[in-house]
């Protein structure tokens, strides 16, 4: 079983897309997928889900009330299980204050029962007790970016926070690549941004992953309709480029 997380401190660079159709991808090529929704926004949660009340089981039940994840878990799709997101996670860095606190993900990970080949976490936009939970559960981490200069911005940090990662789990958390998203290679942007993008792999001792997720709409309507990208647009483009991402992804990882 492989653990990675998906993040990114800087919100809008495709990251729930991208944890989404990774996930899809996955269980398409008949891996056994479990998804969990660790962003409180929970727009991974909606792109699968009709309609969620406040009674719906989630992850923040697994941190408040420790319930399992297979007690909690939801199947959307064959191969694919969800761990469903909460609002109420909003106020996990003030409401999860006791010691272990850090390792709660971790720990109802090593208690589930199904066997799940490989488990995405998608992660909020920031470095609080939620991505540090997903962090040290984690084998890997892929940081999609965006081609803009402020999505390099936080790099640093998140480098500083796999650092202590590491410090506090004594294991190295690599970063099996960065994903460029919103891609469009007509622009001198990419162009401009090479270097820096691929100073920013290195700063994070990993490389840009070959494939690139270039911007269309196909992926917002997918949203918008509820259906997985590869079914709502099989021959896209987009579809193409996550389709070789993934097999990019698990070439590295050597699966």
């Amino acid at each position: 079983m492989k653990i990675i997380s998906i993040s990114n401190i800087k919100g809008g660079v495709g990251k729930t897309t991208t944890a989404a159709v990774f996930a899809v991808g996955l269980a398409e090529k008949g891996y056994s997928v479990l998804l969990i929704d660790s962003d409180p926004q929970t727009n991974l949660s909606i792109c699968f889900m009709q309609e969620q009340t406040d009674e719906s089981p989630s992850l923040y039940h697994i941190y408040n009330e420790k319930k399992g994840i297979d007690e909690i878990k939801i199947a959307v799709k064959d191969n694919l299980d969800l761990v469903v997101g909460d609002f109420e996670l909003c106020n996990a860095d003030l409401q999860f204050t006791k010691a272990g606190r850090l390792k709660m993900l971790k720990k109802a990970i090593r208690n589930i029962n199904t066997k799940y080949d490989f488990i995405i976490v998608d992660t909020p936009p920031n470095l609080g007790i939620l991505t540090l939970n997903a962090f040290i559960s984690s084998d890997y981490v892929v940081v999609p970016m965006a081609v803009d200069s402020f999505s390099l911005k936080g790099v640093r940090l998140l480098k500083q926070t796999l650092d202590d990662v590491a410090d506090e789990t004594e294991k190295v958390l690599p970063v099996a690549g960065i994903l460029l998203t919103r891609y469009n290679s007509r622009t001198n942007v990419s162009k401009l941004l090479e270097k820096s993008l691929n100073s920013a792999a290195e700063l994070l001792d990993t490389k840009l992953f070959k494939n690139r997720i270039r911007q269309a709409v196909v992926l917002q309507e997918s949203q918008i309709a509820k259906e997985d990208l590869f079914s709502y647009a099989p021959n896209a483009k987009v579809t193409d480029d996550y389709k070789g991402f993934i097999d990019e992804f698990l070439e590295r990882v050597g699966v």
